[in-house]
Order: structure tokens, then sequence, then C-alpha cells
């Protein structure tokens, strides 16, 4: 039994087991995009199949970018913050100490890089046979790159819009509600057939926006909070989308010391 999911003619999502971190397959004109291989080697090499052309990278933590050194032959793309992390050899740290918690074997990690940057304004560009788009996406990360591929009616958003878990600022709530706001203009702009979310399965454009209106609504009253002069140690004064995750509550109080504490310094 396989667990690729057929979303259209040409892309397929492949789950990993661990957090359902998503594997995007998209295949054009003979060459293969994977977006975000990973997260063990095993996994990767299922998805690349024979190989792949490309390798889009979302944002640089340690699950999105586990499979990048397995595929040698494949151009790398990534924004210019995700690719300063993989360059300076963060990425690479981050790799090494979060897979030995959760027991992924390491291969490949010499093989981590990035060879084309990906165009810092939204025009269109070529990204092999595919017409795309990017915009940057700050706010779970700093380095964090939303991309619309109009030829095949998808918005990969990363680690957005999960119907698993609460958000993760692990960047800045103020900087997370602009990405949201950015989001929905393009749900609405585009209405994509399939929005490739970096864990969890792909939504439908009405599902994508119910969730980022949910999120929307959960940053604005940490926001509020926090520029009100409420408490790090608050988290229970602010209600958060109830996702199911185990973590929830634990990233829902992080959120709300990170934030206080941003005003704080």
């Amino acid at each position: 039994m396989t667990r690729a999911r057929t979303i259209s003619p040409s892309a397929t999502w492949w789950p990993s087991v661990l957090w359902q971190t998503t594997t995007l397959e998209i295949v054009r004109d003979g060459e293969r995009l994977l977006v975000d291989p990973g997260i063990a080697p095993w996994e990767v090499r299922e998805a690349a199949r024979d190989g792949a052309a490309h390798i889009l990278i979302t944002h640089g933590d340690w699950d999105h970018v586990m499979g990048i050194g397995l595929l040698p032959g494949a151009t790398i793309w990534a924004g210019a913050a995700a690719a300063a992390r993989i360059r300076s050899g963060e990425a690479r740290a981050s790799v090494e100490s979060q897979a030995r918690i959760y027991g992924v074997p390491l291969e490949g990690l010499d093989g981590l890089r990035v060879d084309s940057e990906l165009p810092a304004s939204p025009e269109p560009f070529q990204l092999g046979p595919w017409t795309a788009e990017c915009h940057s996406t700050t706010g779970h990360t700093p380095d964090g790159v939303t991309t619309w591929l109009p030829d095949e009616g998808l918005l990969i958003v990363g680690d957005y819009l999960s119907e698993q878990e609460v958000p993760f600022i692990y960047d800045s709530a103020w900087n997370y509600r602009t990405t949201l706001q950015t989001l929905i203009g393009l749900i609405e702009r585009h209405q994509p057939a399939h929005v490739l979310v970096g864990h969890g399965s792909p939504h439908t454009a009405q599902r994508a926006a119910e969730i980022a209106a949910e999120d929307l609504d959960y940053v604005e009253r940490l926001i509020a909070f926090a520029e009100a002069g409420g408490p790090g140690d608050g988290a229970d004064e602010i209600a958060y989308p109830q996702r199911g995750g185990a973590s929830d509550p634990e990233e829902h109080r992080a959120n709300v010391v990170r934030t206080c504490e941003r005003l704080a310094v």
C-alpha cells in the first residue's frame, strides 16, 4: 500500500509518518519537482522515484530540508533567508539535533545546499518548466516563502494553515498577521484548486480560507492582548483554535510569552 495521494494528474502528496510533513511531487514535461522532500531517507527516495530535477524549499526548518542531500542531481530553490540558514550551517545543526530526538537516520547532510535563490519580488519567473510566483510569508519563521504555480492551480504555503495544529509563531505575531492577510488575498484572487500546507493533507480554497480566518482571529487576539499590556503568563485569557495537536496548549503558551516579551523589550 502506498502512502501517496494523487491530487491532480501531475501532482502527488506524500506525507511523512512523522507529523504528516508534506512532500509534494509535481511532474511536467518529463521533469520532477519535489517540495520540502522528507523526512526519513526512505520517504524521500519513495517520492523521488528515479530522481528529481528541482527541489523547492518553503523554509529552512530541519524537517523541510532533510532530503536535499539525497538528491545531488537536483537544482535546489529557496528564498534568500532560507538559503542563508542552509549555507551558514544553522539548518544542518538543527537537523543533527532534532533528528536524533525522533530517531530519524541522517544521510546526505554534506549535500545540504541551495543552488538558485527565489526572486524577492512576486513577479512571475521560470522554475524549470513551471511558471511560478513567490511571496515572502514570515511569522512562523523569518524565512518562509509561499509559491503560486498557476499552470498547476497549486498554492504552496509551507507551515501555515494546517488544520492539525495551532499557529506556531517563532518569528513575530505581527509578521504572522501580515502573512495571513497575504494568504487570504492570494486565495481570493487565484482560487487555487489545492492549497498545499506543510503538515497535513491539501485543502480546497474554501477550507484554506476558513482556516486562515480562524488563525487571523487568533493572532489578532494575541496581538491585542500584548499591546494592552497583558502578561506573558496570561495564556488562559486567550482562546486558541481547537485543532487537536498534542503540543497545541504548549505552543499557545509560547506564542503568548514571545509576543508579550517582544513588546517588553
